[in-house]
């Protein structure tokens, strides 16, 4: 089985920023998790955000997602304080809306990278 979805890890000061792409099959978002664990692990961050952008084909089926709700949630228990979405359509906006109202984390939507950075920004400025 090939890989299908891939996912670019950069830090920006205390922000590592995911670029994401493509639809993705278990084995691409198994081994996109893997590397967020690592890049995470190898980090002198306690505390952390996290910004990710989807590009238009990112999607996955039901098992596809299960894996990426993980994700999230061992992101926010390894020290990430909020975590930011920026969706390129309706579709994954509504998906991660479903999610938050059903876990109440702390993860928002939008479909703006400069209004996610903003909202990331007014957090870290938070006394």
């Amino acid at each position: 089985m090939h890989i299908h979805g891939f996912v670019e890890y950069t830090w920006q000061d205390d922000i590592l920023c995911l670029n994401v792409s493509g639809p993705f099959n278990m084995k691409g978002v198994t081994e996109a998790f893997e590397q967020l664990k690592t890049t995470v692990n190898s980090s002198q961050h306690e505390q952390w955000y996290r910004i990710e952008e989807l590009d238009p084909e990112t999607l996955g089926c039901l098992e596809v997602m299960k894996v990426i709700r993980d994700s999230y949630i061992w992101s926010l228990e390894h020290g990430c304080l909020f975590i930011a979405v920026v969706c390129s359509h309706s579709v994954q906006m509504n998906l991660l809306e479903s999610f938050i109202e059903r876990t109440n984390l702390p993860i928002k939507g939008f479909f703006c990278a400069k209004a996610a950075r903003l909202a990331i920004e007014a957090l870290r400025n938070k006394p």
